[in-house]
């Protein structure tokens, strides 16, 4: 059986009754051309079943209009959040979006960068990573750059987009205090360049208010099973606190699980502060306190940083201010502590 010939522009021309010319116009500038014309172009195309062919445009236009996105863990939903802001604005810009986690460790974000600069991706978003500075830069120098959640110093030639961690850490500070809690806790997110803001922030903050003495931080992974850990170090302490401030949502989660593990209850024994707002704090059954990151809007000015970059343009950093969502894992300090 003959295998039928796949139509190419000049079959889609013929049927659209324009020039050749015009058809890859309209594939590649359709701003460029009347809506008469480009609507004879696609019909004639959807009637031959035509498809533009990807690797041959990115090799005349070299590029690829396709991105990577280098996470660090799937498992948490504020990267998913994060790639859903992405997706919302480059896939109307017809940009097809390559997702890799690295599952926080350094050397398999690096084997995946490469991967993306194999593919020849037109840029790269890197959220959280836990790459060294020099090995982003390193990136940065082949390939358009943006970095999504690392506070600190901007790795040379990127832009950076990320949360005001000194306020948001400040307001769940501020919150608790509010409600009678001085012994108030941090289950920290370990060494990552985020992790030590945020460390940072809660002991600056704790000591603004007198209360050096009282600022207790436990290191720990910034999952569900690194919270469950870290909570467990301070309830079993001979000095218990009275709240927690988690390092995101996700190890929020866990150390709700250690307080029902010692038989305690949340606000009534400890009150529960988290950090990112996502999904998982808005869940009735576990409506936790956190801290708000635009999440949703880190992803999209991540996007239209990388495209000033493509362009050409100089980079940037943006740091975005958070606000704090009270639920019902917060409450008043109990009386003893009060």
């Amino acid at each position: 059986m003959e295998k039928k010939r796949r139509p190419t522009i000049i079959d889609v021309a013929r049927e659209a009754g324009v020039s050749r010319s015009l058809v890859s116009l309209v594939l590649q500038n359709p701003d460029k051309v009347s809506a008469k014309r480009k609507a004879d172009v696609h019909a004639a195309m959807a009637t031959l079943g035509y498809r533009p062919n990807r690797a041959a445009r990115a090799l005349a236009q070299q590029r690829t209009d396709t991105i990577g996105v280098l996470v660090s863990d799937l498992h948490n939903p504020f990267y998913t959040e994060v790639i859903d802001g992405i997706e919302q604005v480059a896939g109307p810009q017809g940009y097809r979006v390559l997702i890799a986690a690295g599952g926080r460790d350094r050397h398999n974000e690096k084997h995946a960068a490469d991967t993306f600069i194999e593919l020849q991706v037109d840029g790269i978003i890197a959220i959280t990573p836990k790459l060294t500075t020099d090995e982003i830069a390193n990136i940065a120098e082949i390939l358009p750059t943006v970095v999504v959640a690392r506070p600190g110093k901007r790795p040379p030639r990127t832009s950076s987009v990320h949360t005001d961690d000194a306020v948001g850490i400040d307001l769940a500070v501020e919150h608790l205090w509010q409600l009678g809690h001085r012994h108030i806790a941090h289950v920290s997110a370990g060494s990552g360049p985020g992790a030590r803001a945020r460390e940072s922030a809660y002991l600056s903050s704790m000591a603004r208010r007198g209360a050096t003495a009282d600022a207790v931080v436990v290191r720990a992974e910034p999952n569900e099973a690194g919270g469950h850990a870290g909570a467990l170090t301070l309830l079993d302490g001979a000095a218990v606190p009275t709240a927690v401030i988690a390092s995101n949502d996700y190890a929020a989660l866990g150390i709700m699980e250690a307080v029902r593990d010692r038989c305690m209850s949340w606000p009534a024994d400890i009150s529960i502060v988290g950090y990112d707002n996502s999904i998982l704090s808005q869940l009735q059954p576990i409506s936790l306190t956190s801290v708000n990151q635009p999440r949703l809007r880190m992803g999209q000015i991540a996007w239209e940083m990388l495209t000033q970059l493509i362009a050409g343009e100089t980079p940037r950093t943006e740091a975005l201010t958070p606000h704090l969502e009270v639920r019902k894992s917060s409450g008043r300090a109990p009386l003893r502590h009060a």
